[in-house]
Parts: structure tokens; sequence; C-alpha cells
């Protein structure tokens, strides 16, 4: 394959476009991140494009590629996350499973309680159904009346809320 993409599939990139930076932007694991995800959907799907039928709807094709791109975003994201920061995510994981949680001591329970407190009935809600209950996104869109990329959405920002808070009360706290 030649460094310059053919003329056709230059079109198409272009034509879809608009689509894959919305998906991008309704599926990235954070702000900010929807135009590096739109931009890596485009950059793979120009080093396979001999693979790819263009006569066809690409649409689907570059759907597929944005999710995935995405999750792999996300996953990258994790592994960089601050230790304090992936252990209250593990501990609410914790908490849903209704685990023993060992390493997260007694004050961070409370903490992590009281922050859980102070947010709004819907966002409790949504913690509680998902961590609590095990409710999967997409049973929680339902009887919420949300889409479920909302719902994974707004989870990862209470999850975000939920360690800035934690954080705020036990600023001394060492990883």
């Amino acid at each position: 394959m030649n460094s310059e993409p053919n003329r056709p599939v230059k079109e198409l990139v272009a034509a879809h476009d608009g689509f894959v930076r919305a998906l991008a932007l309704r599926l990235a694991p954070a702000p900010g991140l929807a135009e590096d995800i739109a931009q890596q959907v485009f950059l793979e799907f120009l080093a396979k494009e001999a693979e790819w039928d263009l006569e066809r709807d690409i649409k689907p094709l570059l759907a597929g590629m944005t999710r995935n791109v995405a999750r792999r975003c996300w996953r990258e994201r994790m592994h960089t996350l601050p230790e304090v920061q992936r252990e209250l995510a593990e501990h609410i994981c914790q908490l849903a499973e209704s685990r023993e949680v060992t390493w997260f001591g007694e004050e961070e329970k409370v903490t992590l309680r009281r922050c859980l407190d102070r947010l709004p009935a819907r966002s409790r809600r949504l913690i509680e159904l998902h961590y609590y209950l095990d409710t999967s996104s997409v049973e929680i869109a339902e009887q919420m009346e949300m889409q479920p990329d909302a719902v994974r959405r707004a989870l990862f920002r209470l999850r975000e809320q939920l360690r800035k808070c934690v954080r705020q009360f036990l600023p001394e706290r060492s990883a």
C-alpha cells in the first residue's frame, strides 16, 4: 500500500468525518479525547484500506472501529491512573460485589459513604444500580429513561467526582 490514500478513500473519509467525530464524542472516556479517538479511527481505517469493501456502506465498520478505539483509550487511561484513583474504583467494585475490602481503611470507607451521600438522588441511584445491584448500563438506561452511552458517561463522571471528594477529605492519604 502506498503512503498516500487513493481518491475514493479520501472522499469516503471526508464524507464520514462528522459521523465518526460525533460517535467518538459520545464514546470518549474523558473530555478532550474525542478528537484523538476520531483521528486514530481514520488512521487505522487508512492503514487497512485494502481490506475494506469500499462499495458497501462503511458506517457500521467505522462505528465498530470507533467503539474499539474508545475501549482501548479507556484501558490505557485506566492503566495510567494514580494508585489512589485505581484503589477507589476497585473499592466501589468490591462494594458492589459485597466482598470484604481489606486495603481500604475504615476512615476511607466512611469518607466514601459521606461523598456518596452528597450526590444528588439520581446519581446515587445510578451508583446503586450499577455497583450494588450489578445492573448493566443497558438495563439502567431502560429504568432511568436514558441512553446506555449516557449511563456510561454519567458513571464515569460520578467516579471522578467521588475520587475528588475522597481526596478532598483525605489529602494526606498515601498510596
